[in-house]
């Protein structure tokens, strides 16, 4: 057992003993119970957010895993939460004021149900966000058809409290916990004929001598379930480190759930065959999405759409790396991908990738060839084979960036948020992934066509503006320090004369100062995305 699963089960509860409204203020008043520093703290977002809940009554309380509490705090797993459906929309103004985002799902996915939302609140000074996972009522069945709401609010027993780091937060008794889960699993555990006892998934050991369950027979205990007004017994006996319930038991709960909500026993096969059908669609969805990426949406997207997010800036002020990373921040729970526009060391098309090293060692020869060209007429003849050859390459890479910025775009029309290695422009030739056929090649029967065409896809790309365009700037000396010899001064400062020309353009472009440390520009770029979004 863990130390912090140790902690949770020493903690101490209020003894308060009162309904609804009253017993969740009575409880908020007892004794606290500290545990020890996480490895990782808490968000700063978590204080504010929780003291902000307390500050307005809410009733809430955490349900589930109190002893992940620190790692969810931490913003690296759940907060699995249960509020009062009177307080629903004081807690949505309390979201909106922190900036907190609520998420959508297809309605094949598991996480679906009634009365259930993702909610994700960012930390901008630690480039991070908590999820919470939000009950307003419980509902429980199938796994893909949960539609039987078996707890609200109220029905909590017992709130203690935790504090992690100075956050504080009630949470659910251990022995309301376990009623919980029964409830849940009673639509989920199943056992031959003949098997009398199935197994509880957890590690509850540790957990059953701290119970003031009821004795039953030899080695087992007693739980008392709420049933139609009334309650019921449910008797579970350790075994090797878990739980066992008696399989008779959880029938007569799935029963009196399913009674208590209007349903009869018939519709356990409506909600057999609605189960099957949706995870069947569920499956597909997950193969679908792993033959090709982006092609179906994610298991949580923003409820306000996808975003495409373009960094843009000269080579050594971290474009690559602040692309990784803020896709890694934000896949954590919500869906996002990243494209690369470029032609350097990023993803590309198999077939120009190959090209390109082979054709990479020898790009001075073949300019120096072509430039001979008009000094040397014995030299005419191979410039203009040259001239064509790189007319030709420079359509391939505008045929390849222009299927990326239309992916991108359909992307995040599925709701992903689409994090962008560079993005094409018009302004000017040869710099920052704009048009790569000069106007001083030789003279070759068809390059003015191929020119003309690589220039219409350019003017496709420039109609398919990102919804964010961040301009990572410095100077010359962040960018040696960096990558030392990748771009000459000169060829640094004619591309940031570019971006300031593209920024004079459109007022929307933003410019972010790329000289501090990666941890500094990620968490001016993450505020910039999120409060996009």
């Amino acid at each position: 057992m863990s130390t912090w699963q140790e902690s949770v089960v020493t903690k101490e509860s209020s003894t308060s003993q009162a309904s609804g409204h009253d017993q969740a203020a009575t409880l908020r008043s007892g004794s606290t119970r500290c545990l020890p520093s996480p490895p990782v703290p808490p968000l700063a977002i978590a204080a504010e957010l929780f003291a902000a809940l307390d500050a307005a009554d809410i009733h809430y309380g955490i349900v589930q895993d109190p002893g992940s509490l620190p790692q969810a705090l931490a913003g690296r797993d759940d907060i699995d939460m249960l509020l009062d459906k009177q307080d629903y929309t004081a807690f949505c103004e309390i979201m909106a004021r922190l900036h907190g985002l609520r998420s959508v799902s297809l309605s094949c996915y598991d996480n679906v149900c009634d009365g259930r939302e993702d909610w994700f609140v960012p930390d901008f000074s630690r480039s991070a966000y908590l999820h919470i996972d939000l009950h307003v009522g419980i509902r429980v069945g199938w796994e893909f058809r949960k539609r039987y709401l078996a707890f609200d609010y109220t029905a909590i027993a017992q709130w203690e409290h935790l504090s992690v780091d100075g956050v504080t937060i009630p949470v659910a008794s251990l022995e309301d916990e376990i009623r919980l889960t029964l409830g849940r699993f009673a639509f989920r555990l199943w056992g031959w004929p003949w098997t009398r006892w199935v197994v509880l998934p957890g590690d509850w050991e540790d957990h059953l001598a701290q119970l003031p369950f009821r004795s039953g027979e030899a080695d087992e205990r007693v739980i008392e379930c709420a049933s139609g007004g009334g309650t019921m017994s449910c008797r579970i006996r350790p075994n090797e480190g878990g739980i066992e319930v008696y399989r008779a038991d959880l029938a007569r709960l799935r029963h009196a759930i399913r009674h208590r909500c209007g349903y009869s026993r018939s519709s356990g096969l409506t909600d057999a065959t609605v189960h099957f059908i949706r995870k069947a669609s569920y499956l597909s969805l997950r193969i679908l999405g792993r033959l090709w990426p982006g092609s179906v949406p994610a298991k949580r997207r923003a409820s306000t759409g996808g975003l495409v997010v373009a960094l843009v800036a000269p080579d050594g002020l971290g474009k690559s790396t602040q692309t990784d990373l803020l896709t890694r921040i934000f896949a954590w729970k919500l869906g996002c991908a990243q494209v690369y526009v470029g032609t350097g060391e990023g993803d590309g098309w198999w077939f120009r990738k190959g090209l390109q090293n082979f054709l990479s060692p020898r790009r001075h020869q073949l300019k120096a060839v072509i430039q001979r060209d008009r000094k040397e007429p014995r030299g005419r003849a191979m410039g203009k084979v040259l001239a064509a050859g790189l007319a030709l390459w420079a359509v391939l890479i505008a045929i390849e960036r222009y299927g990326v910025v239309k992916r991108a775009h359909r992307w995040a029309t599925r709701g992903l948020i689409v994090v962008c290695d560079r993005w094409p422009q018009t302004l000017r030739k040869g710099y920052l992934d704009g048009p790569m056929i000069q106007s001083d090649l030789p003279a070759v029967p068809g390059l003015a066509a191929l020119a003309r065409f690589e220039e219409r896809l350019y003017q496709k790309m420039s109609e398919c503006k990102p919804d964010l365009i961040l301009h990572l700037v410095s100077d010359f000396s962040v960018s040696e320090s960096r990558k030392p010899g990748e771009i000459s001064k000169e060829g640094f400062e004619a591309r940031m004369s570019l971006m300031s020309e593209l920024r004079a353009l459109d007022k929307d472009i933003r410019a972010i100062d790329a000289s501090g440390n990666t941890e500094t520009v990620t968490r001016v770029l993450f505020k910039q995305i999120w409060l996009s979004l």
